[in-house]
């Protein structure tokens, strides 16, 4: 089937699922499932199937092309998983509207058609497409969210400005923007053009991928979205931003026409900025998930960080940070996926994102519970999770390189995520069951199902991560890097090889001896939640009682007076309003004689600047 077909099915498949969803909400969602689970088979099937151009003319001498390629396909297949995946997870969900299901359906058009786009054109209208869908999705429920969407179409209109001034200045001075035949051109562009190019490319790419300093928008985003659009949201959209710096870094690429430039560590200038702002949202993204009380909140800043990583390793390009940085788009995406997914089912069962009005579900949400504690192993880079191996090589990478700094941010980032990824698992799943939670049960099947794919896909690529990154060296020679050795369990890098099936067997073993040494010992008694006392007096509210609430509070005083990126925005729009008020009082004025004045101060200042 032609690749544009298939886009243009999806298109409209939208409208159809509106108005079959004004009749049955259910029959509508049930196919909505089905023509996503379909798009995600048929572009897995083309793995095989390289160089594969469609094009579609929409008006005379515009046309949009798709293809594939082993870029494509790589992201394509992993932008579709998480779609799909989500797709029957939403199955189940209490708010169901027909406006909602048109703007999902738009939303993974777009997506697709971006991720499967073979110039840059094709590439910024469909993610126009998906972004404004999105943000049209993440206000339908909330008024509360308006705010947080205003944030959200500031930061994509700077990303979407700077793409389209990248756009239309290519077009005018190459006459194309496919992305193979620009890639030539700029080899002999003026160096002027390189950096302007490449400057507006890379606002876009670290906008829609919630990297520092374009990171403000995922907070809200993510905490005022519907809560089984998160996982979209975080584990597929913001992919297509690390597609787009994929193309900046290694198909065009940015290592050789910025040879001219000084390079530290064996990178050019550029680069190493682009992974200096990588270090710096994994730090960011690092301290603030630490320091929220809310889950989504916290899953959003992890997004940041995990967001920073994949930056970071691309920037620093070479053999194990390109493929490092690959590994983590499909380890990132299952498990912030998987979060998201986990916490909604929670909230779906006790209405509720604050982890202080939790605790004790383990015993009610057994499953749910197993998918978000493997896919926060993934995200801490433990093994023998699928977040070890992408980890693993990024560091490879910056000792190769010499950067001690850089280095130091991304091993902050695997320590730091061990404080904000067990403070939602102390404070959702362990501890004591709420009262009003002793009914809660676990999730229904169609949110079981995704969740444990997910998951069970986290732990095949943590076994035999090898599997992934054959692939990925596919991609890798495209481009003309240099691939990695492999074998089937080893990855062969500079200061070693990491044997994943001997690592899990350890595991596996360390396991079975703690869950004997379980057995063997004294059985805990379970007591009421309310079954306590402090100084002689009971505590007659469980909220008083649950030590999840500012658990880290010393380590958070530290970073209270730290420069926020969001204050600094906020206080800057403010600014701008006041500005505004102030030309709306000169310009504007309240009554006609103020309006004759100004024309005359108009026509004064013009006939004296002609003089």
């Amino acid at each position: 089937m032609d690749l544009s077909m298939i886009i243009l099915i999806s298109l409209i498949a939208a409208p159809i699922l509106y108005f079959l969803a004004k009749f049955s909400h259910k029959i509508a969602y049930i196919l909505f499932s089905f023509i996503q689970v379909f798009l995600f088979v048929f572009i897995l099937l083309q793995k095989g199937i390289i160089n594969t151009v469609s094009s579609f003319e929409i008006m005379d001498g515009l046309k949009l092309n798709f293809g594939f390629t082993p870029i494509n396909w790589y992201f394509g297949s992993i932008i579709m998983l998480i779609i799909s995946m989500s797709a029957i997870f939403m199955i189940s969900i209490k708010k169901k509207s027909p406006a909602k299901l048109l703007l999902l359906s738009l939303v993974s058009t777009g997506a697709i058609g971006a991720t499967l786009s073979m110039d840059f054109l094709t590439l910024v209208i469909f993610w126009e497409l998906s972004t404004w869908s999105s943000l049209i999705l993440i206000v339908l429920d909330k008024e509360k969210s308006f705010r947080e969407a205003i944030k959200y179409v500031s930061v994509s209109a700077i990303g979407t400005y700077s793409m389209l001034y990248a756009v239309f200045y290519i077009l005018k001075s190459f006459g194309t923007v496919n992305y193979l035949e620009v890639a030539d051109k700029m080899k002999v562009a003026p160096e002027s053009s390189k950096i302007l190019i490449f400057v507006l490319f890379g606002i876009m790419a670290l906008a829609k991928a919630g990297s520092f300093p374009l990171h403000i928008w995922l907070r809200g985003s993510h905490s005022t979205a519907p809560d089984e659009f998160s996982p979209i949201l975080s584990g597929a959209l913001t992919k297509i931003g690390a597609y787009l710096l994929f193309i900046m870094v290694a198909v065009i690429p940015s290592s050789s026409i910025f040879s001219w430039l000084p390079s530290i560590g064996g990178i050019t200038l550029v680069n190493y900025v682009l992974a200096w702002l990588g270090g710096i949202s994994i730090v960011v993204g690092t301290v603030m998930a630490i320091r929220m009380e809310d889950v989504k909140e916290l899953i959003a800043f992890s997004t940041v960080s995990n967001s920073g990583y994949i930056v970071l390793a691309m920037a620093l390009g070479g053999t194990y940070g390109t493929i490092g940085g690959l590994m983590h788009v499909l380890n990132h995406a299952l498990a912030s996926a998987a979060m998201f997914m986990s916490m909604a089912a929670v909230i779906h069962r006790t209405g509720t994102t604050k982890m202080r009005e939790m605790g004790g579900l383990i015993t009610k949400m057994p499953i749910t519970f197993a998918a978000y504690l493997v896919a926060i192993i993934s995200v801490a880079g433990i093994p023998p999770m699928s977040g070890f191996a992408s980890k693993w090589l990024i560091y490879q990478q910056l000792v190769k390189n010499g950067l001690p700094f850089l280095a130091f941010a991304a091993f902050f980032g695997s320590v730091g995520s061990f404080m904000y990824v067990f403070k939602p698992l102390t404070g959702v799943f362990l501890g004591q069951l709420k009262p009003e939670h002793k009914n809660v049960k676990e999730a229904p099947f169609t949110m079981i199902l995704p969740m444990s794919i997910l998951t069970l896909l986290t732990i095949f690529w943590g076994i035999l991560p090898s599997n992934a990154i054959s692939f990925i060296n596919k991609i890798v020679h495209y481009t003309g890097g240099k691939e990695i050795q492999l074998t089937f369990s080893r990855i062969i890098a500079l200061t070693g090889q990491w044997d994943s099936v001997l690592v899990t067997m350890a595991f596996f073993v360390g396991f079975i001896i703690a869950f004997i040494i379980f057995l063997m010992g004294k059985k805990a008694r379970q007591v009421d939640l309310m079954d306590t006392y402090t100084g002689g007096e009971f505590l007659y509210t469980a909220e008083l009682y649950h030590f999840v609430y500012k658990m880290y509070r010393p380590f958070d005083r530290m970073f209270e007076k730290w420069p926020s990126m969001e204050n600094w925005l906020t206080s800057l729009s403010y600014k701008i309003k006041e500005l505004g008020a102030l030309l709306k009082t000169l310009f504007y004025p309240k009554y006609p004689q103020g309006y004759v004045a100004v024309s005359m101060l108009t026509l004064l200042i013009a006939f004296w600047w002609l003089r």
